[in-house]
């Protein structure tokens, strides 16, 4: 039998916009990592949209546009006008997480048009 890890499994929901949002989760504590297992995005912008996952080491100044944001990016998904996508399709697993964000790094959000609610769930190792 194997070793049982403890991930302390943690989920984050908001309204994501233009403007870019740090999520509410502060920095990335130091000496640690934080590991994104899951996002489900609900576009209810009604027109195609596109999500920036992006990686800044002071909040949203250094991602506040769509190129900067792109810059920094470490996913960015395309979505369909009302639609809801989750990556990964299957369960999460938190020993193959989708990305991380390096130690006092902040995990920051936009859209390129109108809003989208992003469910996020990640843990700090």
């Amino acid at each position: 039998m194997g070793q049982v890890k403890n991930y302390d499994i943690k989920t984050v929901s908001k309204l994501i916009a233009t403007a870019i949002a740090t999520l509410g989760l502060g920095a990335v504590p130091a000496g640690m990592k934080r590991y994104a297992t899951m996002v489900r995005v609900n576009n209810v912008a009604g027109q195609q949209n596109v999500l920036y996952i992006a990686s800044s080491p002071t909040g949203s100044a250094t991602t506040s546009t769509d190129t900067l944001a792109s810059a920094a990016q470490k996913y960015s998904v395309q979505l369909p006008a009302d639609g809801v996508d989750q990556f990964p399709n299957s369960v999460p697993d938190p020993d193959r997480p989708l990305f991380s964000f390096a130690a006092s790094s902040y995990v920051n959000m936009k859209t390129s048009k109108g809003s989208a609610r992003v469910f996020m769930q990640y843990y700090d190792m």
